[in-house]
């Protein structure tokens, strides 16, 4: 297996031993593997757990960048980092940001929105204590195919209820959940889905 293999399969598994591994045989944490930066494919593949920020961690540490502050705050769940930058640019809460992502599309989100694609509650309570939309849209594509979600549309769509606690951060905060069946499922409320 070549080393670029060992770390992609690392990626997948959110292994910070095997990203280490396969770091010290020789892959490289920046050289493009199939025309795109290995931080930006361990960004934008399916798998989500507790481990990403870590495994994004011990890729920043060995020299890959990701070039956008606020973006790599909020996807390391850093709250002291993004607490600075929001000290010094208020404008920070409502730039939109655009990434790769294998689920809901992170085309003109804000950062509440990657909070919730990658569960970052941590900086979810920052930027909203700052102020952030709870209910911002996303950028909707030309076609007016793909885009216009909330938040909280990331959170529920979540690979194996992941981001449970970034949907219940945002339903506590008063995120519009909009049709009361599904209002019953994300607060667990069995009472209301016998009505």
């Amino acid at each position: 297996m070549s080393t670029e293999s060992d770390l992609l399969e690392a990626f997948e598994l959110h292994s910070t031993s095997r990203i280490r591994g396969a770091l010290a045989a020789g892959a490289s944490p920046i050289d493009p593997i199939q025309g795109k930066k290995p931080i930006d494919i361990l960004i934008e593949m399916y798998t989500r757990s507790a481990q990403f920020a870590d495994c994004l961690r011990v890729m920043l540490d060995a020299g890959a960048t990701i070039g956008d502050r606020l973006l790599e705050a909020v996807l390391l769940d850093d709250d002291s980092a993004l607490r600075e930058i929001l000290k010094t640019s208020r404008t920070e809460l409502h730039r939109k940001l655009s990434l790769l992502c294998a689920y809901t599309s992170c085309k003109g989100v804000t950062a509440l929105h990657i909070c919730a694609e990658f569960n970052s509650v941590r900086c979810a309570g920052v930027l909203i204590e700052a102020g952030a939309d709870i209910n911002a849209r996303a950028d909707v594509d030309s076609s007016n195919a793909l885009g216009g979600q909330t938040p909280l549309f990331h959170a529920v769509n979540s690979n194996q209820n992941h981001c449970g606690p970034m949907m219940e951060l945002l339903v506590d905060a008063g995120a519009a959940i909009g049709d009361r069946l599904l209002e019953a499922v994300l607060l667990d409320d069995d009472s209301a889905l016998r009505e």
